[in-house]
């Protein structure tokens, strides 16, 4: 692309000394045919200062512009290092707090109860299942995202997988946007803003509803987000801070959280950005 604008730019220098050469020829034959100039007019000498300066200009700008366009890369890449680090961090915590702490447990349960009998049995089963059900879902964390006609699917997929006996969730109104139109990245950071919330909500809110609704209006996909639960503690802040991360992948895409305090009854925001 520099090579090209390089290449445009010398032939335009080329055509404007060109131009500049015949002007001043044209000049010259005009004066020497004029019989009071014949004899006055002084040999003119060829030079073509607005050219060079153009071309001075040029390369200075096409300098300039590899220059940023270097500092432009090495910036992209600087942050996706540190965005990989992040992620392999946030991972890493996750693998300890909720993996290797219940393994832990169950490992001390085992070793302290008497497994034949059937109900030390059974909840050792119980808690094995709940650790293989946490596995799969940090699995899914980490895999990518199915952008294109199955992403409805799996965002379904991804939120039925928070119900359970204690919580049961409640999905409206996602075949009324039509997600093939929406753009790759604004489907990922909905995605992940979803399960923000979701792991939320299993681990803080206590609830036992959840309803999720969708909406398409005026250019505008909303997504309402409410629950039952504990809802905003006394400390508005601190549940907020919870939930940073949500509020900041709507503003990459130019969208806000909403929040419509409910007091004593649970939580409910709205995600919002432009389809």
């Amino acid at each position: 692309m520099i090579k090209q604008f390089l290449q445009t730019a010398h032939e335009a220098v080329s055509r404007l000394t060109e131009h500049h050469l015949w002007v001043k020829t044209a000049l010259w034959d005009f004066y020497t045919h004029i019989p009071p100039f014949h004899s006055t007019v002084p040999v003119l000498s060829f030079q073509y200062p607005i050219a060079k300066i153009l071309l001075i200009a040029v390369i200075f700008m096409a300098i300039l512009i590899i220059s940023l366009f270097s500092l432009f890369k090495n910036k992209l890449k600087k942050q996706k290092i540190i965005s990989t680090y992040e992620t392999e961090t946030k991972l890493a915590k996750k693998v300890h707090d909720e993996i290797a702490n219940e393994l832990y447990n169950i490992l001390s349960y085992a070793s302290t109860k008497e497994l034949n009998k059937p109900a030390y049995k059974e909840k050792l089963l119980s808690d094995l299942d709940f650790i293989y059900n946490k596995s799969r879902n940090l699995s899914r964390e980490i895999n990518n995202i199915d952008t294109g006609s199955g992403y409805k699917k799996q965002l379904k997929l991804m939120l039925n997988e928070y119900q359970s006996p204690e919580v049961n969730i409640i999905i409206k109104d996602i075949d009324s946007i039509n997600w093939i139109k929406v753009c790759e990245s604004k489907k990922i950071t909905a995605y992940r803003a979803l399960q923000e919330l979701m792991t939320n909500m299993r681990k803080h809110s206590s609830a036992s509803i959840v309803v999720i609704q969708f909406r398409h209006k005026n250019s505008r996909i909303s997504i309402s987000y409410s629950d039952n639960g504990k809802g905003l503690t006394d400390n508005p802040n601190t549940t907020k801070n919870g939930l940073l991360n949500v509020e900041n992948r709507m503003v990459s895409i130019n969208g806000k959280v909403i929040f419509e305090p409910k007091p004593g009854k649970g939580l409910s925001l709205t995600l919002s950005y432009p389809s």
